[in-house]
């Protein structure tokens, strides 16, 4: 009986520590608020600030497959430590050293993206070998920490801006704390006795002539891509018109409360429902989100009805896709080869975020990017409805 209960609460402990890791990760989606301070004051062009965020994703992604050999040998604990370290170090780096534009990317897209990568890939993979039944709840419960960190460090990072506090100053304090909360989350993670022996992975030349696999990869790729393009430049697309200063940062808080609600919903839904139907369905929701911020001018209502639309139809990618590839390949190659679909989540890190500024730089409007994030949406809808082959 006590072994039984100290199993239950070991894997309890690992789902908390999970969600805390992925609270602090998930900060990085409050990235818009620092876009028009550095531009402004600290002379970066918009390009620049979504370059530092869009590899910051891309990295992020790549850390995931490097790390997932050492998963197996490590041990979930002592890899998230080493996470933590890394990221910790990234935003100190910054804030000692910053805000020049190679610093910043030194700090926060190559040294905080692996600390992200490596602890998504350990938060993401770990809880669900203690609750196999329930893929789609934990996913989704896990999955929403990622959501919902962006509103707490929105809210946090406002109250220093509106007193005046200078950039490195937020990176270097918010660094300190975030590093000691991954560090302090890292002891609890322990993987189940039955799991500790892992299978081989699986080759990369398998993979890619999977259609199953690939559609997985460019589904989450399409479907993170307009959500990515908008959080990373949220506060500027509403900034193009009246809006008050108080209801562009609400926004961040809008798109992150429902990117946090909506990989709940989606992670419950998901366990209702076969990920077949809710891939296309998320992709469209998406392709009609970004149409309209393409094609109608914003108010105040409609810049945080849109903010919640993107959060909610964006969260789904980070649940559906986790829950599919375990459906697909089984719960033992989950760690394994999700890194690699989520690969695809990391190119529309680069591409998308970068897009928006890139096309914004150009024509000084970020409709067409909106246009051409829902173009994708709609055409990933329709390949996704076709039949897949056995």
């Amino acid at each position: 009986m006590v072994i039984k209960v100290n199993m239950k609460l070991k894997g309890l402990l690992t789902v908390l520590a999970a969600v805390i890791t992925m609270l602090v990760l998930g900060t990085i989606y409050a990235w818009s608020i620092y876009v028009p301070r550095l531009i402004m004051e600290h002379g970066y062009s918009t390009g620049q600030t979504q370059l530092i965020f869009g590899v910051l994703i891309g990295i992020f992604t790549v850390a995931m497959v490097i790390a997932r050999p050492l998963l197996g040998r490590w041990g979930p604990s002592k890899l998230a430590m080493a996470a933590a370290i890394i990221y910790g170090l990234g935003y100190v780096l910054a804030g000692i050293m910053g805000p020049g534009f190679g610093i910043m990317f030194i700090g926060l897209s190559l040294l905080a993206g692996v600390g992200t990568g490596v602890g998504y890939l350990i938060s993401i993979s770990i809880p669900v070998e203690w609750y196999p039944a329930r893929k789609g709840l934990i996913t989704g419960l896990v999955s929403a920490g990622f959501g919902g960190g962006a509103i707490i460090e929105s809210l946090i990072v406002e109250g220093f801006l509106a007193d005046g506090t200078a950039l490195t100053r937020i990176f270097l304090v918010m660094g300190v704390i975030k590093g000691i909360l991954l560090l302090v989350a890292s002891f609890f993670f322990r993987r189940p006795a039955a799991r500790q022996t892992l299978s081989p992975l699986m080759p990369m030349k398998r993979l890619i002539k999977d259609v199953k696999f690939l559609r997985l990869f460019f589904g989450i790729f399409i479907g993170t891509f307009g959500g990515l393009l908008i959080i990373g430049n949220l506060k500027p697309i509403g900034g193009q018109y009246p809006i008050d200063e108080t209801i562009l940062v609400l926004g961040i808080t809008v798109f992150s409360l429902a990117n946090f609600t909506g990989r709940l919903f989606w992670g419950w839904l998901n366990d209702l429902v076969s990920g077949k139907i809710l891939m296309p369905l998320s992709l469209i929701l998406t392709g009609v989100v970004t149409l309209m911020i393409g094609l109608f001018a914003l108010d105040s209502v409609f810049y945080l009805a849109m903010a919640f639309g993107a959060g909610f139809s964006y969260g789904a990618n980070f649940v559906i896709y986790a829950k599919e590839t375990a459906q697909i390949y089984g719960l033992d190659n989950l760690g394994k080869i999700y890194p690699l679909v989520f690969l695809g989540y990391g190119i529309s890190g680069i591409a998308g975020p970068y897009t928006g500024g890139w096309l914004h730089d150009i024509f000084g409007s970020y409709q067409p990017s909106m246009l051409v994030a829902s173009a994708l949406c709609v055409l990933a809808f329709v390949s996704m409805i076709r039949p897949v082959g056995r």
